[in-house]
């Protein structure tokens, strides 16, 4: 083969490798993510957390590899680099799992920070480096193309970038558990380090050492059989079924999806739906439409609130706990729900008994889309999409919730649940709310979950809050509650829900309204 051929070989070699490492290096930091989310959530703070971790491994790491082409030498030092770089990403869930949870005490800004740095930093460290030791190895052309030569080479691997991005996010998490997901790449990785011996002595710089030798090509074939290794019994240990949880609960189904890792658990005639480390929905198994869990049993106030109620929206399907309950205890009343992952639906109808009826529709989408989109009008509009330690913030405008009023008949009422205090240094989320909803309706209605019983609203807690248009009377709201809307609630202990009704005056400002422009959610969140 002649010396041109040659050369055209290496460098196409070359190129697969440098794109190679770039889709692996944003694969890694997509799944960094998804890694994090079961313990620290999937805040802003967590992805905060994973660019800063990454881009220090990055700034290092394009350092180092510069020095490291120019001390050592670029072909051999690069599979080298490679290797190790397949081999600390496949042990990347061991160490996950050794650190998540110890960091999480510290905070979600720094509990985040440290558990990306953890699990991640070195993989992306070494990675970072392929790009200067791969223009070193491509400097062979001469000097007087070395700006054409590193300009093309950083374009290859930012193209691998994107082609990871994009597989990452739009396939293989949906399809492949978050734990095998990495661990593949790792041995990707490995092997793509064993792809570097292509790349002859002579693509190496005339100005590096040559005392490259058998020691390094066995070097680099080893790291190569540690990575592959090391991922077979990794993908072993990752497959394994995980029949109980750190709760002690039987695991029925987990799934990672677009959104979320789902877990369906069991224990102690309780079935359990969480999002990443948020529960959703809770039933007993001894009737499927009793919740385990309060606040959905609370939604029902905004029937108090508006008894004639016959169309009623449901944003976010969870469980389907408020929608399927509604659907038998009312049966002149539609309800409509939306939920944006398909897997969710799947979920609620396999495992939390969904009914299949005219009366009960489920729409994927997203609820702020389906709100813009839709014609219909709802006397009950209620949203059940926020979590513990995340929310989706553009589900808590001042214009959403006028979108939401302008879908509102006569009469109409808002119920939503957000978790936070009433008073104190934990309710800044539940008072920005509140005055965000204050600017768009007439009259909110708190009820702390539990309040008149434990007297402290300063503890964080499910506040279910209802907000309308209409002139609501107290003493006719409360008598009702109190009758049970003459009989037609079934919800235990119905009846004693008015006594939470929050009646101080709540202050709000010093908190924002919050906007699209401006919606500081995540830092508002005060976990216990």
């Amino acid at each position: 083969m002649t010396r041109p051929a040659c050369r055209m070989i290496a460098g196409m070699m070359l190129n697969f490798i440098v794109f190679s490492c770039g889709a692996a290096l944003m694969g890694l930091e997509l799944l960094a993510a998804r890694v994090l989310a079961p313990v620290m959530g999937n805040s802003i703070f967590v992805w905060g957390a994973i660019i800063s971790s990454f881009m220090i491994a990055l700034s290092i790491g394009y350092w180092a590899g510069g020095r490291i082409a120019d001390t050592y030498g670029a072909p051999r030092s690069l599979g080298l680099v490679i290797g190790a770089a397949g081999l600390s990403t496949v042990l990347a869930p061991l160490v996950s799992r050794a650190t998540l949870v110890p960091a999480a005490g510290l905070g979600p800004r720094l509990g985040s920070l440290v558990a990306t740095t953890a699990v991640f930093f070195i993989p992306a460290l070494l990675l970072a480096m392929v790009s200067p030791l791969g223009v070193r190895i491509a400097a062979h052309a001469g000097l007087s193309r070395i700006g054409r030569t590193a300009g093309s080479l950083y374009a290859v691997s930012t193209a691998g970038s994107i082609a990871g991005t994009l597989a990452t996010s739009f396939w293989l998490i949906p399809m492949l558990q978050v734990e095998p997901l990495v661990v593949g790449i790792g041995v990707a990785l490995a092997l793509t380090s064993l792809a570097t011996l292509t790349l002859s002595a002579e693509q190496e710089p005339t100005l590096a050492p040559r005392e490259l030798g058998r020691r390094w090509i066995d070097a680099v074939v080893a790291l190569a059989v540690a990575g592959c290794v090391a991922g077979t019994g990794m993908f072993l240990h990752v497959n394994r079924p995980e029949d109980v949880n750190s709760f002690g609960e039987t695991v029925l189904f987990r799934k990672d999806t677009q959104y979320h890792r789902i877990t369906v658990t069991e224990k102690d005639d309780i079935r359990y739906l969480r999002f990443d480390r948020s529960t959703q929905s809770a039933i007993s198994l001894r009737d499927e439409y009793t919740s385990a869990i309060a606040y959905p049993d609370y939604l029902h106030l905004a029937l108090a609130a508006n008894p004639g109620a016959t169309r009623v929206l449901v944003c976010g399907l969870g469980g389907g706990t408020v929608a399927k309950r509604m659907w038998r205890d009312y049966p002149e009343v539609s309800i409509d729900c939306v939920e944006i992952d398909p897997v969710v639906v799947d979920v609620a109808t396999r495992y939390f008994g969904l009914p299949d009826d005219e009366r009960l529709t489920v729409t994927v989408n997203d609820a702020r889309r389906f709100i813009q989109s839709t014609d219909e009008l709802y006397d009950i509009i209620i949203v059940d999409a926020y979590y513990a330690d995340a929310m989706p913030y553009h589900l808590t405008t001042k214009e959403f919730f006028g979108e939401l009023e302008a879908h509102l008949r006569p009469g109409g009422v808002v119920a939503y649940n957000v978790i936070s205090a009433v008073s104190g240094d934990k309710s800044e989320l539940f008072r920005s709310m509140y005055r965000t909803a204050s600017e768009v309706y007439s009259d909110v209605l708190v009820f702390p979950i539990g309040i008149a019983a434990d007297k402290m609203p300063e503890k964080n807690r499910n506040i279910v809050v209802l907000a309308t248009d209409a002139d609501i009377d107290r003493r006719v709201l409360l008598s009702r509650i109190d009758d049970r809307l003459d009989g037609r609630v079934t919800v235990d202990g119905f009846e004693t829900f008015g006594r939470d009704l929050y009646t101080r005056v709540i202050p709000v400002a010093d908190v924002p309204v919050l906007t699209d422009a401006f919606a500081p959610t995540d830092s508002l969140i005060q976990v216990d």
